[in-house]
């Protein structure tokens, strides 16, 4: 039982609509995303506002220099996202990476350290399925 309402399920199970799709180039091989926004708006719509609570429990800066004469540095982050589902609480955990350059240092630590915690909120939401952009992850990406 997973304590998740029917129309909760049903959610979880649906396609992935394509509107919410975003591709871009990465060495160059084509990558399909979603947005951190949008998996955090689903979460609040799925699970209601106050039905998931997401918690940073790991942030290091790994490495920090310049990036075309700018400062810039890389985070790794870990995140705990605890789902409320009738009486259990579900926890899924997520690790991310991300990068910042920018005209000041502490500006590029902000960029560097919120993209790292949204890469690893989206991978701790993705376990829940196709509505957090697991359907991705299927190279004919059949639940789309």
């Amino acid at each position: 039982m997973t304590g998740f309402t029917d129309t909760q399920a049903r959610a979880l199970k649906a396609k992935l609509s394509d509107q919410w799709i975003r591709q871009r180039r990465e060495d160059d091989i084509q990558v399909s995303y979603i947005e951190g926004w949008h998996a955090i708006a689903e979460a609040s719509r799925i699970f209601g506002f106050d039905g998931c609570d997401r918690e940073t429990i790991e942030a290091k800066c790994v490495w920090h220099g310049s990036r075309s004469g700018r400062p810039a540095c890389s985070y790794v982050a870990r995140v705990r996202i605890i789902v409320r589902a009738d009486d259990r609480l579900i926890v899924r955990e997520g690790s991310g990476c991300g990068h910042g350059d920018a005209f000041t240092l502490g500006e590029a630590h902000e960029a560097a350290l919120k993209e790292a915690e949204t890469d690893a909120t989206k991978r701790a939401l993705i376990t829940f399925g196709n509505a957090f952009g697991l359907a991705l992850y299927d190279r004919e990406q059949r639940q789309v």
